[in-house]
């Protein structure tokens, strides 16, 4: 565990100070500026942010999640990539206990189930992932580890939460409940494992955890080359194939500038009349931008002061940042197909876009003094 070496006042005044920082706030905010207001004139026409997010769903973020991996591993870097795994089945199961204990003062038992389930689920993937990417890169692995709990238990947990096992998909009334049951759990692993961003995330993690066989920079081995003055891995692109990797990246990078100009097109086709009325629509804007990051980095915190583990700050920022981020549009969709609350959610994913573009630049700014500060290694 690292010790805080240096005052308060120099640790903040670092962080506020940091070029790049303030560079990565201004450009996601100025960019979903640009889709607002392209959308408001209506210059780009009304479904621009649905194929945007199919690009950056299909084809960025795959891009993005495999190119991150290739990259030269480290003990470090291997341990805190297992670390964030691990961690994210556990925090999933303790944040669904705790989203039942914090809503439990909703009467209503729909909603109350909405409510837990986007408290619990939010758009990692789409909205957290990008941002992570931008501001903190060399947390972008951690967030992918974590971010394979995530897509477990939203295509499980939250679907049989919301839809209670009637699967839309299955019309032929003549099927058993038997063979609807076994469909309903076809469909559900496939949504989990069948999916552009898992695949492209488990084998960048297998072929960048292979780098630690023993005598993977040892040139007389077959498997190791020496090509533009570095030396690795055949499997390793970057080494082997620069032209290759380089377009991976190129085409990883559009992620978050489409992202952004995806989320400017959401805010400005929609109304918030009907969102900004409802109390219980601003209590959960507030519980989810709050809560869940602050519980988060705490329990980050007090597992860090346990001397078998050593919490990485990498894994705090992609965690963190990934707590903060307003509902999965998954989840959303769920409640609208099923006809669960779906305006009562739609009006949660509203204002909660809203409340995360204001806070998430806070936790930015926060997490880069946390990290002058030395707290976590």
């Amino acid at each position: 565990m690292f010790f805080i070496d240096s005052s308060i006042a120099d640790n903040i005044g670092s962080a506020l100070s940091s070029m790049s920082l303030w560079t990565a706030v201004a450009k996601s905010v100025l960019i979903i500026l640009v889709g607002f207001t392209m959308t408001k004139l209506r210059i780009f026409p009304e479904n621009t942010g649905k194929i945007l997010s199919k690009i950056v769903m299909k084809v960025a973020l795959p891009c993005l999640a495999f190119g991150a991996f290739m990259t030269t591993i480290t003990t470090e870097t291997f341990n805190s990539a297992i670390f964030s795994f691990f961690y994210g089945f556990f925090i999933y199961v303790a944040f669904i206990f705790l989203a039942k204990l914090i809503f439990k003062w909703v009467k209503d038992p729909t909603q109350r189930k909405v409510l837990e389930i986007l408290f619990v689920f939010g758009s990692t993937t789409f909205f957290g992932q990008p941002l992570i990417n931008a501001v903190f890169p060399a947390a972008y692995n951690d967030s992918n580890m974590f971010n394979i709990a995530y897509r477990v238990f939203l295509y499980s947990y939250a679907y049989i939460s919301i839809c209670n096992n009637d699967d839309a998909t299955i019309t032929d009334t003549s099927l058993t409940e038997k063979k609807k049951s076994s469909v309903g759990i076809a469909t559900m692993l496939k949504r989990i494992f069948v999916n552009p961003i898992i695949i492209a995330t488990l084998v960048g993690f297998v072929l960048w955890a292979l780098q630690l066989i023993p005598g993977s920079t040892d040139v007389n081995n077959w498997w190791v080359i020496s090509f533009n003055e570095k030396t690795g891995v055949f499997w390793n692109i970057q080494i082997s194939l620069p032209w290759l990797y380089n377009t991976v990246k190129t085409i990883g990078g559009l992620s978050s500038p489409l992202v952004w100009i995806a989320i400017g097109c959401t805010l400005g086709k929609v109304s918030f009349k009907a969102a900004v009325g409802d109390k219980k629509v601003w209590a959960y804007c507030l519980i989810k931008v709050l809560v869940g990051p602050i519980l988060n980095f705490v329990l980050l915190l007090l597992i860090n002061m346990i001397p078998v583990f050593n919490v990485t700050f990498t894994t705090v920022a992609a965690t963190t940042i990934m707590w903060a981020v307003p509902p999965a549009t998954v989840a959303v969709t769920y409640c609208i197909n099923s006809d669960k609350c779906a305006t009562f959610a739609s009006s949660c994913s509203l204002l909660s876009t809203l409340t995360s573009v204001v806070f998430i630049p806070v936790y930015m700014i926060l997490l880069t003094i946390v990290q002058s500060a030395g707290i976590f290694a």
